[in-house]
């Protein structure tokens, strides 16, 4: 067994080998420290007779989906062993990567897993990156400052570098920021003759016309792409969907350390702390993969949003409506997916009924659309595209499929029982043999039972011996000698006899054709289902499309949001803006969220906002950022008014963290993230920085953050710049385009109060040992630090009871 694995894991280097035997899948050696750290699991030894003990920890089998899952999650490879389907045969093995499985089990149904290939030519990257599991594949091209914002466009599961760049480290610094494992290509980059060989194969001969307007470094980074898919899983995909080739400039550039500060797709307090979570009403996968593809990368043409938002607009206005598609798209199953396995050879029946239950569900969709007056152009476009469910090939392939499935199916297509009947001639007669045989064996024992005298005589089949005769022991003598004994046991006997041996040859025979004649009729269905994959793929994306707009105005009517108005200018009017995810929080608390404006022109496009923490500023900072992404995926926002000049990059940079894994403090981090934005901002950008400066020496600090708001000052761009440095609000008041902006604090009985308000003016003083005093600091601690306070500023900044 040991020299086994050994075979395995050489067949499968740099994956954690899961070895099956019985009932477990056993990892050994080093791979099973790492697998018992990742799943909290007992590590345990192999005892071995000549050799030294082997670490081992096990898997059970009946939970190995689950941790799979988890392991791929975290960014392993898995190579599965499973155990010979018959004694002595070769072991089947299966390679698992994060960016190529396509199982049910392992994947999340409402995100993406996307796989990536970066490779590097000159100044420029070219992307390539496959949805294995849906089939939707795509390339980019960006500069190398636009690498990190391509892939957070991307968003990718794991990222490949068939090549790195020469002499920069920015495309290491995107990879590492997304925060999904990346490593080299394995085999590298492909050359001219490889490249065309592999596209040719997937897209046919006339690869090239199909695939006009890509760049060689997008074609180079496809083809390594599908090598790589093919080395893993053994083969390509079948009936491949045309990559879709991602302009520059039609998405909002947003960085992983924006998303992750802005908490757009994750949280640190949690699931339920992500704009994501309160804003997504989908009710399939297929549209909260849409809606969270649209959140890492808004629309920037003010066209395109409006479209949207008159969509959104229709289906606040006539709830009767949004009601009835979201009631039919809810019983939609995931087509692209099942689609995806078909295509990949491991689907089942089940992914056929799949296919034939969505394209039901989008007719349904299309007949509540197409039956309801004035229904604004773009939702009946998409009606359309739903309507061919039931049409051409897509309604033939669905009424085939109606007649040809039972109601209750198997996962596979091995054991068979799937086909209705009718639907084969050939299957039906063969069915109609099975019938018969098993009749005739059957009529058997009443017949040797009378012939016999042994009223307890049994016709039975097991799995050991097949079909026989059984008789309790006692009663084995009364059987002539046409019955040969097969097996004797302590309390029955079992014999046999040429008729029964003749019947269940014939039975047996007939049962193998059947299965046959069920496989190749699945196979029959799967390949017409496959033949218009890429029609089933356009109605499931206007059904994801249907399902995102729908889920906007659902939570636009559930949290009473207002329609923005987008335009080309470089304004910014906000009027009661309020934080998405922060008010149904405080909602939740009985507490209410205090509204606040952002007005920003050309007299006034930076804020300086000054004030003591606590007061709201990080929360003010990432409201207004959350509203602009908000409205340019189309969605409402929660505010009385918006009027906002579309964005074509948001930077966020808010809160503190090191990069321990690349040796960077959090000053080094805070400056990279820094350096980003005053390189890359362009007057049409929208920059959110919260306390440049901080973690060197006051007086470095304040002369960065001093030069860093003049900087993005002249650039032009809208810049909300919160400070405690009380100093620079006497250079932004000499200005002419910056405004000085203060969170309000009120004095009151019992010190100050935080009213939470933005409003006019900059802080009158800090209110650190305030909020160290609420922290719970002893009292000693907090006289002494109003001393040296009084000391270093000469004004007293008491804290007011101590105790």
């Amino acid at each position: 067994m040991m020299q086994a694995y050994a075979g395995v894991r050489a067949a499968a280097p740099g994956h954690l080998v899961l070895y099956r035997v019985g009932e477990f899948y056993e990892v050994l050696g080093d791979d099973a420290a790492v697998v018992s750290r990742a799943l909290g699991l007992q590590l345990t030894r192999r005892r071995q007779k000549d050799a030294p003990d082997v670490p081992m920890c096990g898997i059970p089998a009946g939970s190995a989906d689950g941790m799979v899952a988890r392991l791929l999650a975290a960014g392993h490879k898995v190579a599965i062993s499973e155990q010979p389907p018959e004694p002595g045969g070769e072991r089947p093995l299966r390679l698992l990567t994060p960016g190529t499985t396509v199982d049910d089990a392992v994947l999340a149904a409402g995100r993406p897993n996307i796989l990536a290939v970066a490779l590097a030519a000159g100044q420029s990257v070219g992307f390539a990156f496959v949805d294995l599991s849906t089939g939707e594949t795509g390339t980019l091209m960006a500069s190398l400052d636009g690498c990190g914002p391509a892939l957070t466009r991307i968003s990718p599961t794991e990222v490949l570098i068939a090549c790195w760049p020469e002499g920069s480290e920015a495309l290491a610094v995107a990879a590492r920021s997304q925060g999904a494992p990346f490593s080299d290509l394995p085999a590298g980059a492909p050359d001219g003759a490889a490249t065309a060989g592999t596209l040719a194969t997937a897209y046919g001969e006339q690869w090239q016309e199909t695939l006009q307007g890509f760049s060689p470094p997008e074609l180079a980074a496809l083809a390594a792409l599908l090598l790589h898919i093919r080395s893993i899983t053994g083969r390509l995909p079948e009936a491949p969907l045309l990559p879709r080739r991602a302009p520059f400039g039609d998405t909002l550039e947003i960085d992983a350390p924006t998303l992750r500060g802005l908490e757009v797709l994750s949280s640190a307090s949690g699931a339920g702390g992500t704009l994501l979570t309160v804003i997504d009403r989908t009710v399939t996968a297929a549209g909260a993969r849409l809606l969270t593809r649209q959140l890492a990368a808004p629309l920037t043409s003010p066209e395109t949003i409006r479209r949207r938002l008159a969509m959104v607009r229709f289906l606040v206005g006539t709830p009767k409506v949004r009601v009835g598609c979201r009631e039919a798209l809810s019983s939609m199953p995931d087509a692209l997916r099942a689609c995806g396995r078909l295509a990949m050879g491991s689907g089942g029946p089940r992914d056929l009924a799949a296919v034939r239950d969505a394209l039901r569900q989008a007719t349904e969709a299309a007949a509540i659309l197409t039956g309801t007056p004035d229904t604004p152009v773009p939702l009946a476009a998409t009606a359309r595209e739903l309507a061919a469910a039931g049409q051409g090939a897509c309604g033939e392939l669905a009424a085939t499929l109606a007649r040809a499935l039972v109601l209750v199916l198997p996962a596979s297509a091995e054991a068979g029982g799937f086909i209705a009947e009718e639907h084969s001639r050939d299957l039906d007669e063969v069915r109609r043999e099975v019938t018969s045989h098993t009749a005739a064996i059957e009529a058997l024992q009443s017949r040797y039972a009378a012939e016999t005298g042994v009223k307890a005589l049994r016709v039975r089949a097991n799995n050991a011996i097949g079909w026989h005769v059984e008789v309790p022991a006692g009663q084995a003598a009364a059987l002539g000698s046409t019955f040969v004994l097969r097996q004797g046991l302590a309390s029955t006997t079992r014999f046999t006899t040429s008729e029964l041996d003749g019947l269940a040859s014939a039975l047996e025979a007939a049962r193998e054709r059947a299965v046959r004649l069920e496989r190749a009729a699945f196979e029959d269905l799967r390949r017409r289902a496959l033949a218009i994959r890429a029609e089933l793929a356009r109605i499931c994306h206007a059904a994801a499309a249907l399902d995102l707009v729908c889920g906007l105005a659902q939570a636009a009517a559930e949290y009473l949001w207002s329609e923005p108005e987008l335009d080309e200018g470089t304004g910014l009017f906000i009027e009661d803006g309020r934080h998405p995810v922060a008010e149904p929080l405080l909602e939740g608390q009985g507490r209410t969220f205090e509204p606040n404006g952002c007005h920003m022109d050309e007299g006034r496009r930076l804020w300086l906002l000054t004030g003591p923490n606590m007061a709201g500023k990080s929360t003010f900072l990432r409201q207004v950022a959350l509203i602009v992404l908000m409205a340019q995926i189309g969605s409402f926002v929660p505010a009385r008014r918006a009027r906002i000049g579309v964005v074509d990059k948001l930077f966020s940079r808010i809160g503190a963290s090191d990069d321990l894994a690349a040796g960077r403090s959090t000053f080094m981090v805070e400056m990279l993230e820094t350096a980003a934005i005053l390189n890359q901002a362009t007057p049409r950008s929208l920059v959110i920085l919260d306390e440049v400066g901080r973690g060197t020496s006051t007086h470095d600090g304040l002369a960065i953050a001093q030069a860093a708001m003049e900087h993005l000052h002249d650039l032009g761009c809208r810049t909300l710049f919160s400070t405690h440095y009380h100093e620079l609000a006497d250079a932004a008041e000499a200005m002419p385009h910056a405004v000085c902006m203060a969170m309000d604090a009120s004095a009151g009985r019992h010190g100050a109060v935080f009213s939470y308000r933005v409003v006019p003016g900059r802080a009158g003083r800090s209110y650190g040992l305030k909020v160290a005093a609420l922290a719970g600091l002893p009292p000693a601690v907090l006289r002494r630090a109003e001393q040296l306070l009084a000391k270093h500023t000469g004004v007293p900044n008491p804290v007011e009871d101590h105790a």
